[in-house]
């Protein structure tokens, strides 16, 4: 279950950014997630829960911002949405190698409160 390697990183910056900011409590943390990153959210929001608990911001919400896989064909120009397993342009029909973006994984936002 690789979430839990996730959310351990992912509470090692927050606990950074709570010292670094003098922050009292954390409110909220949002992740952008793509599609095709084969993340189970279920197993994140456990995850979330556990590393919460553990470090005392079980208050926390965790918010997930799904990003939809986009790609854009080299030979055509065309742009369109990929599936997990279907990389073929939608207008030539060639493997589209160059993805624009649904496989990125990454803290983008924490709100908290100052001491």
């Amino acid at each position: 279950m690789h979430e839990m390697s996730i959310m351990a990183r992912v509470f090692e910056i927050i606990t950074a950014t709570k010292v670094e900011q003098q922050l009292e409590k954390i409110n909220s943390v949002e992740l952008k997630i793509g599609q095709l990153t084969c993340i189970e959210e279920s197993a994140l929001r456990f995850a979330f829960s556990a590393f919460a608990a553990s470090t005392g911001m079980e208050e926390a919400e965790l918010k997930i911002e799904w990003v939809t896989a986009q790609a854009k064909c080299k030979n055509c120009g065309t742009q369109f949405k990929v599936k997990k397993r279907n990389k073929y342009c939608p207008n030539c029909n060639s493997f589209c190698q160059q993805l624009l973006s649904g496989d990125e994984l990454y803290l983008s936002t924490i709100e908290g409160e100052s001491a």
